[in-house]
């Protein structure tokens, strides 16, 4: 796979300290390759076997475990967080579940009160609350009439894993366990809740905010700030055998999974469904996925309705280079090419 290859390194120019990628076909692995290092300190390849925080593709496990339980009975889209949750939004009765899972709360994004700005992964060093996010997404300005528009709120998902916790009784990380990292075998894929340390083999993450400076490392952070929105941990393998059993029709009933992939207009150039992107390629492939940014790591999983899948990811949060485009040239690249042959 010659042509993946050097997309992967046209790529990789500039950035750092090392990429990842890996793509399947019809649930198949047809080509990992790396570039860079996983390590600064000690540098050795990024393998496929080496987990990293997938940041906020977790929002899709998240909304999956919501259409499960709303296919169940048990958890109406249709339901008001001021049923699940009473008392902890102001006018909690005027927005949905549903709202939620589509990001037209209305409710301002906590995030940057938590970070800072500039980010800080020192002010990640304590456990904050699910509860504490909300509130503090609560006391800043910009909130808007629910359903009048999409907007990217983490608080969203914060108040989803809430619900969650309330409709079964039980804590999140045990319920995507039970429901999907269990059944699908994802065994490298875990929700940690508190501890600043990723389990091993694992990349180390970095940030680099100027030129100057450079990556400085900034591994180790409690996962506690992202929660039911950004926490999960887990490999490219396993990423891709989620999204293989998702989009594929493993987790969801046909007309669930028709619910959440009925997306809406975003930002730009993306459409939003319920806890997933549809975006275009220039070819105008369809692909329907995630993306994840936050300290130590940039990437994406997206999914073409041929069955093709793809997981990138870099170990920083590039400040200087800037995001990576989506229609980069190894997505493009890894869903034009018609044929594959294991390398």
């Amino acid at each position: 796979m010659s042509c993946l290859r050097s997309a992967l390194e046209e790529l990789a120019v500039g950035r750092g300290p090392g990429l990842f990628a890996l793509v399947t076909e019809g649930g198949e692995t047809v080509f990992t390759g790396g570039v860079g290092t996983a390590d600064l300190a000690d540098p050795r390849p990024i393998g496929s076997e080496d987990r990293f925080r997938v940041a906020s593709v977790t929002k899709l496990y998240t909304a999956t475990v919501v259409l499960q339980l709303a296919a169940e009975g048990r958890l109406p889209p249709a339901s008001s967080v001021e049923h699940w949750l009473p008392g902890l939004l102001p006018d909690g009765d005027r927005i949905t579940v549903e709202h939620l899972l589509r990001m037209r709360s209305g409710l301002a994004d906590y995030v940057w009160a938590v970070l800072g700005d500039p980010p800080r992964v020192a002010r990640l060093r304590r456990y904050f609350s699910p509860r504490d996010l909300v509130r503090t997404a609560l006391a800043q300005l910009g909130r808007e009439e629910p359903g009048r528009r999409w907007r990217y709120s983490n608080t969203d998902y914060i108040l989803l894993g809430l619900i969650i916790e309330q409709v079964t009784g039980q804590p999140v990380q045990d319920v995507l366990r039970e429901r999907i990292f269990q059944p699908l075998g994802l065994t490298a894929t875990s929700m940690p809740i508190s501890d600043l340390h990723l389990p091993d083999p694992h990349v180390r993450g970095y940030l680099r905010m100027d030129a100057e400076t450079g990556y400085v490392d900034c591994t180790e952070y409690t996962p506690s700030e992202a929660w039911t929105s950004g926490a999960i941990v887990s490999t490219p393998p396993d990423v891709a055998r989620f999204l293989d059993a998702l989009l594929g029709g493993r987790l969801l009933s046909p007309a669930w999974l028709a619910a959440m992939r009925a997306v809406e207009p975003a930002r730009m150039d993306l459409e939003y469904g319920m806890g997933l992107f549809r975006y275009h390629l220039p070819d105008g492939t369809a692909l329907y996925g995630h993306g994840g940014v936050h300290f130590g790591v940039e990437c994406y999983a997206f999914r073409s309705d041929t069955g093709r899948t793809v997981v990138l990811h870099q170990n920083s949060w590039d400040r200087v280079a800037g995001a990576i485009p989506r229609d980069n040239p190894f997505i493009c690249a890894a869903f034009a090419s018609n044929e594959f042959h294991e390398p």
